[in-house]
């Protein structure tokens, strides 16, 4: 018979004493309710928590406790006695590099590795510690001294083969200069078009000013490298920016990194470079947000797609599609590049007379012009993919 069937025939007793008898395994059942025991009767008086705790303490004191069937004696030992290994022997025979004359290493060598040993030289023995992986006895004073033909002319008892080992302090090297470029004078250069980089790195820029830099920048025609990494940067500036840069077409480098730009910008700054096709190069990196998020970047990656001039994007991309294909739009984009470049090599160089043409191989063929012969340069291909890379 079916369970649901003998169910459905207890009565609500039955099925009430079956409850009671079993115990069901479920974490998902408070353990009120997995318990067999019920208690029926109503509570006499509220809980207290602390006449509780009282009781029970003087219970366990009044209950006897189990007697010891073997007596404790003092001194008996019961089992195993736990015995302590013994202790290392004394190491005052060490020094810092090696051993004492007094302990003798049994080490079984044939006759031709101890001749050799007894006839190396101080070099011949740091290659050696070199290959047994054995330079970190040494710092680089002592391995530099120990190299060196003078080593055992040096006054300095410290440094050599049979010196002590001790730190090396570190070299102090000043720190770098600050920027001190001027950002008003960038943008006087800027609307006199006398300037064609522009470093403003780590120059803090208020609003205003980077206002008064875009608006410069939209008819600007000759600055190719603008760099604004670290100048406090946030989302109206990077929206002016990216306006400037849909009327700009000289500019070919663009480096806002490290800067509070939010995702959405981004995605203006990389579509505003489709407009005027002129940007080769654009850094954001190290923005406000960590992670970009799958939205912005399919955004950017379509806008990046849509570009054909662009070369090298200095962005964090998270999803691996899109970083694939924004490799490859950056690869076509360089090959295209070469191609121009070799085509008019060829045009105008010491092979007139041949067209450049795509192979469906992805291969670059030179054909003659009115000739059904084909040539591959192989030299100015190898050359120039190396250079792409």
């Amino acid at each position: 018979m079916d369970v649901d069937e003998i169910v459905d025939q207890l009565t609500p007793g039955e099925i009430q004493s079956l409850l009671d008898e079993c115990d069901p395994d479920d974490p998902h059942i408070p353990p009120s309710m997995r318990c067999n025991y019920k208690c029926d009767k109503a509570p006499e008086a509220p809980l207290d928590k602390q006449k509780l705790q009282d009781f029970l303490n003087d219970q366990a004191l009044a209950i006897p406790d189990i007697p010891d069937h073997v007596p404790f004696v003092t001194g008996t030992v019961r089992g195993k006695k736990w015995v302590p290994p013994p202790m290392p022997k004394d190491n005052s025979g060490f020094n810092n590099l090696g051993l004492d004359d007094n302990i003798e290493l049994d080490i079984d060598v044939d006759e031709e590795t101890e001749k050799a040993l007894k006839a190396a030289s101080t070099s011949d023995i740091i290659d050696l510690a070199g290959v047994l992986g054995l330079h970190s006895m040494m710092n680089q004073e002592q391995f530099h001294s120990a190299q060196s033909d003078k080593w055992a002319d040096r006054p300095d008892p410290t440094t050599g083969w049979s010196g002590i080992t001790k730190a090396t302090p570190l070299k102090q090297f000043p720190q770098e200069a600050p920027n001190m470029t001027d950002p008003e004078e960038v943008i006087k250069k800027l609307k006199s078009g006398d300037i064609k980089t522009a470093n403003l790195n780590n120059v803090p820029i208020g609003e205003e000013k980077v206002l008064d830099l875009c608006q410069a920048l939209r008819n600007n025609e000759t600055l190719t490298e603008l760099s604004l990494a670290n100048i406090t940067l946030n989302d109206y500036g990077a929206a002016n920016l990216a306006a400037a840069l849909e009327s700009n077409s000289a500019l070919l480098k663009v480096n806002i990194e490290s800067n509070n730009v939010s995702p959405q910008c981004l995605v203006k700054i990389f579509e505003a470079a489709n407009v005027q096709q002129v940007l080769t190069e654009v850094k954001a990196s190290n923005q406000m947000a960590q992670f970009l998020g799958n939205k912005v970047e399919m955004a950017i990656t379509k806008a990046v797609e849509g570009n054909k001039t662009l070369q090298r994007v200095g962005l964090h991309f998270e999803f691996g599609d899109c970083r694939n294909r924004v490799a490859v739009q950056l690869q076509k984009n360089l090959d295209r590049v070469r191609l121009r470049r070799i085509q008019q090599k060829l045009s105008t160089g010491s092979n007139p007379g041949y067209e450049i043409s795509s192979h469906p191989s992805g291969q670059l063929v030179a054909t003659k012009v009115g000739g059904d012969r084909e040539v591959t340069p192989a030299t100015e291909d190898e050359d120039d993919c190396s250079g792409a890379r």
